[in-house]
This record gives structure tokens, C-alpha cells and sequence, in this order.
């Protein structure tokens, strides 16, 4: 990708084009289990309010009916995807039973691998996904299936993507599309570069009561994230895929595709998969144009509430906003390579070591990425974000990683885990408003109408000063403050409104 970087800078300072440059749209997905008071998995069936599993795009099960999968909408900004995410939260919590938790780790608690392995591996009732389910579980085995995580979608603005073709790469590419493929893939790429610093980090997976037995027997725990080392979330070491270069990346993923590696693009577990939305094939993406970036190397991270925070986020976007404006290395491939070496030697490092060439890098990357703050006046959170990399790159013990060396109980974090799952479990049921996170600007009949329209499974546009909810093309529109008769409760009146989503319901 040949670019003048010096004109490029230019035209990014400008008002309109800066504006665009922190539009940046992100989505979240968070897999966590249902686990009882005791450390046990649930056994209780998926709550039946939120039945609606296979129409239904933000709440669902997992590889077992005890994981609770959350997923938001694309929204613009850090912040309102965690709000999202903290609605989806409360939702699931109120459908819990008395007795059961969100485990807020990757690792399932010990009591669950010590006892509940056999049960979970035929725990699912998704009968429509019934083929993928046992096929990942026979070739990966329960243990991987049912890792915990968060991935982060990122896509940036549209019309920052055209305004980038249209005055710098009209010549390069044939058309914008396939330029908005390729900026894409550089950014996969940029972040590969660094994926270790995200894991020495973020990492948050230090102990485990059962791993795969490709650990090899002296690896002394705690480490800094099993799930993200080569031991984790992870394909074969000969089913991998390249991002060495553009062209030979997709022609990996179509050839795994084509000669059954690969049962479905769910099964490629590189750290960043380039998507299209409602695409899942390869050829028919690259034709309509990647839109979004989706990195899966993130622990459930137990101190924040949700499992991500803003600030990570945020850093996330410095590094791919960066990225735009940085020549990749010369020799690529070589750096890639040293880089998947260094992102397995970080994981599995004792999380509070870090070794001299972690921190030289770290803080040069700091350092670049002050200057872009600077030179592109970005907002105030892309400043606190930076600096709260920065004293954990100083210090190990502020890592995630770090913070939960010191909460080790016997060698597990059984004890440590139950606290905050029971905090938060008490905190939410405790909440004044149906849905806490939106109640600044929504009617607390609006907020329950929100709530009954996600368990059913209607598509909620939160909009300022109204909410549109829809079913395919079927569309309503309601105001913020409005007020409903509630007298048959508030699913009544999505089903009245939307009689259509009957037919949502598992049998």
C-alpha cells in the first residue's frame, strides 16, 4: 500500500476528515458461563424468557446451554458498546435463577472442569446448530470449546474509507472496495505486530484445574493468559493461516474451506478475522467489502463489569487509527513470525515478569501513539486510555494478569471469582431502573419495553430522543419518555406490536 504519509497526515487534520477519523463503530461479543453459588455449572435449563435463540441477535448460548452469549449492535464509540453490553448484562441476570452467577473469568471455575466436563460436553438444545457443535466438540475438545472471552468488531467510518480512496489510492486500486479490503488487512496485520502487548496487558487466564494435556508437565502456573497462548483458543499448529500477505491469506482460508479443514468460518480462531456482516463466504465479502475487524485474543477481564472496558477499547482504536498513518515493516513476514513467537512467550510468562525488550517496545508504541494524540487532537479518553497503558507497561503488578496473582486462593481463584460474580450478581437484581445503563435517557416504560423486545428477539435501535424497534422490515418507532400500559406486562405489547415474533419461540 504506497502512500505519501505526509499528505495523508494532512488531509486527516482537517476538520471534516478528523471528525470521521474517531467514528470508528464497535461491536461486542462476551461469552460467560451460568454457574451456581458453589462453583458448579448450571444445570438449569436456558432461561425460558430468552428463548428466542435462533432469531435473536444479542443474547444466546454458547457451545452449552450454561455459556450465555451477549452480543451488541455497531455503535460509534467505546463508551456506548460497554453501555450496551452492561444492558445486555441485566437482562440476563434478571432471567437468572436465585442460585446462579455469571462466572466473571475465561477459565471456568475448578468445581465445573472437576465435575461437570461430562455433562457439559452434551449440554445443548440449539438442535438447528446441532452438526457444528459436535464436530468443534469431537476435533477440540470440551475445554476449548468452553472458554470465556470477549471479541471486539471494529469498523471504521464509511465515509472516511471513500474520502482515503477517492484522494489518495484512486490510481492504486481498481476500485474502492478493493482498496477498503486491503486497508483492512494492513490494520489485521498491525495488530498481529502487537498482539503480546494486548496480551501482556489484558491477558487475564492464569490458572486452570484442567487443560488441554498439550501442556507440557513443567509449566509452573500461574502464567499470564493460557487462553491466549498456543495452549488456548487456538487451531492446529498445521491448520493455521497466514497474514503475511493479503492474497495468501484468503486463498488459506478458501483452501481450508474447500478441502473440509475448516468445517464453516467459525472455525478459523486467528486473532483477528476480517468479516462482512450477514457474509459468511469468503469470496461473496471480498466482492461486497470487508467492513469490520474482529479480534478474539481478549480474557473476560473479572475487574471490569462487564468483561472489557472502555479504556481497552480505546487503546485498541489508537493502535488501528495509528496503523492508517504507518508504513508496515520492510521485512513482514520475519516480524510476523517473531511476533506469534513473542505473543506465546508473554502468555506464559508469570504474570508479573516482563523481560527488557517488552518494555523497550511497549514504550516506543507509547511514545508513537502521544504523537498521533497530539498531532490529531484526540479526544480526552484517548489520553487517559494511553496513560493507563503506560503505567501498567511500567509496572506488571497493574496488569489484569498481575492484579490476580495476588488473589490466588490454594492455586485457583475459585474464591476470588464467586466474590465478584455474587457482587455483581446482587448489584444488578438491586438495580432502580429496569435497565440501569440507558436510564439517563429513557423512560423506565421504555427501558422495560427495551428489555421485553431483546428477550424475544426484536432488533432495538436506541436512537436520541426515541427508540425504533424492527422485524425484518417491519418498523415502529416510540419516544424516549413515553409511557405504556403495562396492565399484561410489557412483552404483551411487543407481541401486539409485532405479532410475527410468536413464531420465535423454541418449542
Amino acid at each position: 500500500m504506497g502512500t505519501d504519509y505526509d499528505q495523508l497526515k494532512a488531509a486527516l487534520k482537517q476538520p471534516s476528515l478528523n471528525a470521521k477519523l474517531f467514528s470508528s463503530k464497535f461491536g461486542l461479543e462476551a461469552k460467560k458461563h451460568r454457574i451456581l453459588t458453589n462453583g458448579r455449572a448450571s444445570r438449569y435449563p436456558y432461561p425460558e424468557n430468552l428463548r428466542s435463540r435462533q432469531y435473536n441477535i444479542y443474547l444466546n448460548s454458547g457451545f452449552t446451554d450454561d455459556m450465555m452469549d451477549f452480543e451488541t449492535a455497531p455503535v460509534v464509540g467505546a463508551k456506548n458498546a460497554v453501555r450496551q453490553l452492561k444492558m445486555l448484562e441485566q437482562i440476563a441476570i434478571s432471567n437468572l435463577r436465585s442460585d446462579e452467577r455469571l462466572w466473571p473469568l475465561s477459565m471456568a471455575p475448578g468445581p465445573t472442569y472437576q465435575h461437570d466436563l461430562e455433562y457439559l460436553q452434551t449440554a445443548f438444545t440449539k438442535t438447528w446448530d446441532q452438526q457444528t457443535h459436535d464436530y468443534l466438540g469431537k476435533k477440540y475438545g470440551i475445554v476449548q470449546e468452553i472458554l470465556g472471552d470477549v471479541h471486539v468488531n471494529f469498523g471504521l467510518d464509511d465515509e472516511l474509507i471513500n474520502e482515503l480512496y477517492q484522494r489518495f489510492y484512486v490510481e492504486q486500486y481498481p476500485n474502492r472496495i478493493d482498496f477498503q479490503n486491503h486497508l483492512y488487512f494492513k490494520l489485521a496485520q498491525n495488530f498481529y505486530l502487537y498482539q503480546w502487548l494486548f496480551t501482556y496487558l489484558y491477558g487475564a487466564s492464569p490458572v486452570s484445574t484442567d487443560m488441554p494435556h498439550s501442556i507440557p508437565e513443567d509449566l509452573q502456573l500461574p502464567v499470564r493468559s493460557l487462553r491466549c497462548s498456543d495452549y488456548g483458543d487456538d487451531n492446529f499448529a498445521d491448520e493455521q493461516v497466514t497474514y503475511a500477505s493479503y492474497d495468501q491469506h484468503f486463498a488459506e482460508l478458501k483452501q481450508f474451506m474447500n478441502d473440509g479443514t475448516y468445517y464453516s468460518m467459525k472455525e478459523f480462531f486467528g486473532p483477528v478475522r476480517l468479516r462482512r456482516h450477514n457474509t459468511r463466504d469468503i469470496d461473496d465479502a471480498l466482492r461486497k467489502g470487508i467492513n469490520y475487524l474482529e479480534f478474539r485474543n481478549f480474557d473476560l477481564d473479572p475487574l471490569s463489569r462487564t468483561g472489557i472496558s472502555d479504556d481497552t477499547i480505546n487503546f485498541l482504536e489508537l493502535l488501528l487509527l495509528n496503523s492508517i498513518l504507518s508504513p508496515l515493516p520492510d521485512d513482514l513476514p520475519a516480524k510476523l513470525a517473531e511476533a506469534k513467537k513473542r505473543n506465546n512467550e508473554v502468555a506464559l510468562q508469570k504474570p508479573k515478569d516482563q523481560l527488557p525488550w517488552m518494555h523497550e517496545a511497549a514504550i516506543k508504541l507509547i511514545a508513537e501513539l502521544q504523537n498521533f494524540i497530539i498531532e490529531f487532537n484526540a479526544p480526552r479518553e484517548y489520553q487517559l486510555a494511553l496513560k493507563f497503558v503506560r503505567r501498567r507497561v511500567d509496572d506488571p503488578s497493574l496488569t489484569i494478569s498481575g492484579q490476580l496473582a495476588d488473589q490466588l486462593d490454594d492455586g485457583d481463584l475459585l474464591s476470588f471469582g464467586l466474590k465478584i460474580a455474587n457482587d455483581r450478581y446482587t448489584k444488578n437484581i438491586n438495580f432502580q431502573h429496569p435497565l440501569q445503563a440507558i436510564s439517563d435517557a429513557y423512560s423506565d416504560d421504555v427501558q422495560r419495553l427495551v428489555k421485553a423486545a431483546i428477550e424475544l428477539g426484536v432488533q432495538v435501535d436506541l436512537q436520541p430522543g426515541q427508540v425504533i424497534l424492527h422485524v425484518g422490515d417491519h418498523e415502529e418507532s416510540y419516544d424516549a419518555q413515553a409511557d405504556f400500559d403495562f396492565s399484561k406486562g410489557a412483552r404483551d405489547v411487543i407481541i401486539s406490536d409485532f405479532p410475527e415474533v410468536k413464531d420465535f419461540q423454541e418449542k
